[in-house]
């Protein structure tokens, strides 16, 4: 028996392609596909999705299923609707309409897909404020309020992406390296944004030339710091370092919301773990052996977007032999900066950024290998 063409599965790169030039950004397409593809991957099924099928599918988020929708309609996946004409009888009958499968040339629905709505969407990033300046507070309203009893943490788990996760690490490791919270709140954002994007790279979502200028060249003038792999580019703010993205200095709040937002009532007992973690290694190997560390304890996903146990206990168990059991007394030392000085080729932008925000990224990290059999031992063997 022959199957139609509405019936075909439409591949799953093209699926996405859909979603993304629509303006749906390609983590939150990823994310969408991850719950709605099997169900819904042809012509036939697509044109029937609604947002209460969508809402049904898992997809929370109403602001979310409005865009999705929006960009399928966009490429055509409408009902297409024939009036039947009234009957000339005295009763009055409702129009009825019928439903066929396949890109419609149906106009989509004005109010979703105006340019002035599509350029809003595509230029805006919700998670990151318009003004840079914005979301710069003060440590002590970045209170982690960690948790270090070990015969608690033991019994500590949580659901969860693997992106909060990295960036939870990213920002334990950079103040293991001496950066002040504000700082490594900051590093963090950048560092996890940086391996989402190689990710998107080496699937083909971006080209190459998008990581153009987010990591310092260890040959240039740029100020830089190692950590984990990746080298960060930095400028000073209000005599602190802050990380950049796409120019301009990210504020310390974008990470630490989206890390408490996504821990909810076990922060104290994750950020606990990984801060016993981190100071049973010397800075200079924490930096070495972060990424691997990272690779033991993250969750284990096989899917975009979904979550997965993390465990307090695996994080404590991969503490160094013989290192102490409690937190050494804090010893004051500035971060290992290279070119901290050389800033002037660096230009501060204040228009809205366009990159992806930290929640964007989460389905390419779910799936981000980058590191996992690369010695990033630099000072090792030369």
């Amino acid at each position: 028996m022959s199957v139609s063409a509405a019936d075909v599965k439409i591949p799953l790169p093209q699926f996405l392609k859909l979603m993304t030039n629509g303006n749906v950004p390609v983590a939150k397409a990823m994310a969408a596909a991850g719950k709605i593809y099997k169900e819904y991957g042809s012509p036939g099924q697509l044109v029937l999705l609604t947002d209460f099928k969508l809402k049904g599918s898992g997809i929370e988020d109403a602001a979310d299923r409005k865009l999705i929708l929006a960009a399928f309609r966009k490429a055509g996946y409408a009902p297409k609707k024939t009036a039947l004409k009234r009957k000339k009888t005295g009763d009055d009958e409702d129009d009825s309409t019928t439903t066929e499968a396949g890109p419609s040339h149906v106009p989509a629905m004005p109010l979703l897909t105006t340019p002035t709505k599509r350029k809003r969407l595509s230029e805006k990033n919700e998670f990151l404020p318009s003004d840079p300046s914005a979301g710069e507070v003060g440590a002590e309203n970045l209170d982690f309020e960690e948790v270090l009893d070990e015969h608690v943490l033991n019994l500590k788990h949580t659901v969860v992406n693997r992106a909060p996760v990295m960036a939870a690490w990213a920002a334990i490791v950079a103040e293991r390296l001496n950066f002040q919270r504000p700082e490594a709140l900051s590093i963090a954002s950048v560092y996890t944004e940086m391996n989402a994007l190689s990710k998107g790279v080496s699937l083909g979502i971006y080209d190459k030339n998008k990581e153009t200028g987010m990591e310092a060249s260890r040959a240039g003038v740029q100020p830089y710091v190692e950590l984990m792999g990746r080298r960060p580019v930095y400028r000073t703010r209000d005599e602190q370092w802050r990380a950049l993205s796409n120019g301009n200095p990210v504020p310390p709040m974008t990470a630490f919301g989206y890390i408490s937002r996504s821990f909810r009532q076990n922060r104290p007992y994750v950020i606990g773990a990984m801060r016993l973690l981190a100071e049973s290694y010397s800075p200079t190997e924490l930096s070495t052996k972060g990424w691997s560390l990272y690779t033991e304890f993250r969750p284990a996903v096989d899917q975009w977007g979904k979550r997965s146990e993390l465990s307090c206990s695996k994080i404590l168990s991969l503490r160094k032999e013989g290192a102490p059991g409690s937190l050494s007394p804090a010893v004051k030392a500035d971060p290992a900066i290279q070119n901290p000085d050389s800033q002037s080729d660096l230009v501060e932008t204040h228009t809205a950024s366009k990159t992806m925000s930290l929640e964007e990224y989460e389905a390419a990290l779910d799936e981000d290998h980058t590191f996992d059999d690369v010695d990033l031992d630099f000072g090792g063997n030369k």
